[in-house]
């Protein structure tokens, strides 16, 4: 250890490049898998914080108890009441039948009638919006917050509330019981999580934006492998063994790998309180629950290490020091063969059946569990490694044939090259080719997501609704009107009672513009306008309404502000039967959103984010690879020059041999990567259509722009290298 040290002292100031960039390799590696765990675990915890509302839905735990009574619970409530803004308001009633009622676990008491809990968030938006009335929806006693531990997000917004016993018998449509009857909140079995297919999904994204991290890092622990084979073998020359050098070498990356690790963490934990305000499905993340466990953090670090270790003797194992002080490759490189590319062609293939009839019914009928699943990511995996194995094949194809058939010198001695050394020059743009794979299969998944925005406005009847205008319907028929009610609110600037028949409802002609975008296209009366439904160009008229039918109300708003305070106002109006009448309230403003899942929206925004990191990264350990290959070849380049050759020709041969294998494996891994996204989501959904967009051709041909810019600029550096006063001492 002495020896080693000694020497890594005497020579670190001719490696602090090297090692600078290695431990940099090593920060952004830890960082980004302590980023990583870190998501999963709050994933995971916000899952677990709710399976007190799972086990509602066990049967083991409807099955009657003796001695106990049962606590009736309901997730629903007629209508969209319950809502803030644009946000949905999760509501739970619950109604105690006894004393001896389960108690929902972390919650102090159970609510009575009247009274109610609410989260943190809706707690925090009741008192900074008094007006809106939140709290006057739920009941007339607050107790107090909800616990964290019962709640998924510090946004989210919870109400649990008291329910009678004549509200706890409300049916819904079909007859159904809106309240369940539970004895027990047993939560034994109860995975909290995202389920098999959940976690295989992680796992593949997490393997794909961790690889070109991988690459990188090994890329850079073997930059300036030629002068340190040069610096062992003048060791051995003096009397060194060969433990002893590969003891130096290993102290070497161990002390680099150990400063990346440190930086890393430090970076992670500085970036920790941004990191927790990330937003997924529209909601933060308890600061306690995004949090990486010490034995992770263990696991990591050791994972860390034996990576670096591994790759620095892995990049040194065929160095042989002879007695004379020079060093050489033991190991001649082989000309590649062709069975790297089975693992791609067995890939290939899988998809190749999934895309038939026969391999398109297989998956039907076995979509109630997760083998198609497990299918297809053994697929994408087949391929996106098959393409990194046979990547060195292919770039020795292509090389060979351009030798073959070009007649400039340079192009020549570039193919001869890459032929000759096709596993170390596709080695430094694996990274690349890899992540313009995963990045052309995950935008052709979710560049359909802009294209099921569009639908589903175009699909919504109620975006026909005018800006600051609200629809409020109720069922059944009020006994009252409550028209008069409504009018005299100050944020109320006009009111329209219409009547519904079956699904259209009818609307006045002479004020369907001042409250919708349609208009009537003949003299008749009325509209009949089916919001529910998909409107066309054309609408529909009459001259006769049934007035007998449920009254509706279309309302016109001096802003959309006041949204919330008419929707308090109207739930209490129509608070008739402890909430079992069905009331609903449209806004016309927010339906002109996107009526989208916001877990998908939160997966799209997550693949563009991991998608530029990782090319980011990829292009990174190809420029990496390329200054690591121009140091390693310093002789051979001295020896052209000294023969005659310019710089300039020089240069365009280092571009060729960086061009080649870079767009001739290129070009097959996003064809096969669009390809493989159009199968995929195919199979999976008919909700959102495989699209190649144009920010699809913007980010790869930034990519492949950004790798040749990156090459461009590190050509000077080969007049340097080459130059008599650098190889003076040679």
């Amino acid at each position: 250890m002495k020896i080693s040290w000694l020497l890594f002292r005497t020579s670190v100031r001719q490696s602090a490049g090297r090692l600078g960039l290695t431990a940099g390799a090593i920060a952004l590696g830890t960082m980004v898998l302590l980023g990583l765990a870190a998501g999963v675990n709050g994933l995971m915890s916000r899952a677990s914080n709710v399976t007190w509302i799972s086990a509602a839905a066990e049967k083991k735990n409807k099955q009657p108890i003796e001695s106990v009574s049962p606590l009736k619970v309901s997730f629903v409530r007629p209508g969209n009441i319950d809502m803030w803004q644009n946000q949905q308001i999760e509501l739970v009633s619950v109604y105690e039948t006894g004393a001896n009622a389960p108690k929902i676990p972390g919650l102090p008491v159970t609510p009575k009638p009247g009274e109610y809990y609410m989260s943190e968030a809706l707690a925090k938006l009741d008192k900074e919006h008094p007006d809106a009335g939140l709290a006057s929806r739920n009941g007339t006693k607050y107790l107090g917050t909800l616990p964290a531990g019962l709640t998924q997000s510090p946004d989210s917004l919870v109400v649990v509330r008291g329910a009678d016993a004549k509200e706890a018998e409300m049916k819904l449509v079909g007859d159904r019981d809106a309240f369940e009857s539970l004895y027990q909140f047993d939560t034994s079995g109860i995975k909290a999580g995202y389920g098999m297919m959940g976690m295989l999904l992680l796992a593949f994204g997490g393997t794909i934006l961790l690889f070109p991290i991988v690459m990188f890092v090994a890329v850079a622990t073997q930059l300036g492998s030629a002068q340190r084979e040069q610096r062992y073998a003048a060791i051995r020359l003096i009397g060194g063994t060969r433990t002893q050098v590969t003891k130096a070498l290993l102290f070497e990356s161990l002390v680099a790998t150990i400063g990346g690790i440190i930086i890393g963490s430090l970076v992670y934990l500085a970036a920790l309180p941004l990191l927790q305000q990330y937003q997924f499905s529209g909601e933060r993340f308890w600061p306690n629950d995004m949090t990486v466990q010490w034995s992770q953090y263990g696991v990591i670090v050791g994972l860390t290490i034996l990576l670096s270790l591994a790759a620095n003797w892995w990049g040194m194992r065929h160095v042989q020091t002879s007695p004379l002080g020079v060093a050489r490759k033991q190991k001649v490189a082989k000309k590649p063969r062709l069975w790297r590319a089975l693992p791609l062609l067995v890939g290939l293939g899988i998809f190749g059946w999934l895309s038939t009839d026969l391999g398109k019914n297989w998956v039907q009928s076995h979509k109630t569990d997760v083998t198609p699943m497990i299918v297809l990511i053994l697929g994408i995996m087949l391929v996106m490694f098959g393409l990194v194995l046979a990547g060195s094949w292919l770039t020795y194809v292509v090389a060979r044939l351009v030798a073959r058939r070009t007649k400039r010198a340079g192009a020549l001695i570039a193919g001869q090259r890459i032929a000759g050394q096709s596993k170390q020059v596709f080695r430094s743009v694996s990274g690349v080719v890899l992540a313009l794979f995963a990045g052309s299969f995950y935008l052709t998944v979710v560049g359909g997501v802009d294209k099921l925005n569009a639908d589903s406005i175009s699909d919504n009847g109620y975006s026909q609704l005018q800006p600051d205008t609200a629809l409020a319907m109720v069922r059944p028929r009020l006994d009252k009107d409550i028209s008069t009610e409504l009018r005299q609110q100050p944020y109320v600037q006009s009111l329209e009672v219409v009547y519904r028949a079956d699904r259209e409802i009818a609307i006045p002609c002479q004020v369907l513009t001042t409250y919708t975008k349609l208009s009537c296209p003949d003299d008749k009366k009325y509209a009949l306008v089916d919001f529910d439904g998909a409107i066309g160009s054309t609408v529909k008229t009459t001259d006769t309404v049934d007035t007998t039918a449920p009254a509706n109300y279309l309302i016109k708003l001096d802003s959309n502000d006041h949204i919330d305070q008419l929707r308090t106002q109207f739930a209490k109006l129509t608070n008739d039967n402890n909430n079992q009448t069905w009331r609903y309230l449209v806004s016309g403003t927010y339906e002109q959103l996107p009526k989208i899942n916001p877990v998908i929206k939160s997966f799209a925004e997550m693949v563009y984010a991991g998608i530029t990191l990782t090319m980011s990264v990829a292009v990174g350990s190809m420029l990496v690879a390329t200054i690591g290959g121009l140091l390693e070849r310093r002789r051979s380049l001295l020896t052209l020059r000294l023969g005659g050759m310019t710089i300039g020709q020089m240069k365009r041969i280092v571009m060729i041999e960086s061009l080649i294998p870079l767009f001739s494996v290129s070009l097959l891994a996003g064809g096969l990567g669009i390809w493989i996204g159009y199968v995929f989501l195919t199979l999976l959904t008919s909700e959102i259509q495989p699209t190649v967009t144009p920010l699809y051709g913007i980010i790869v041909g930034g990519l492949l722009l950004a790798a040749i810019i990156g090459i461009y600029l590190i050509l000077p550096m080969i007049r340097k290298i080459t130059s008599l006063e650098e190889n003076r001492t040679e």
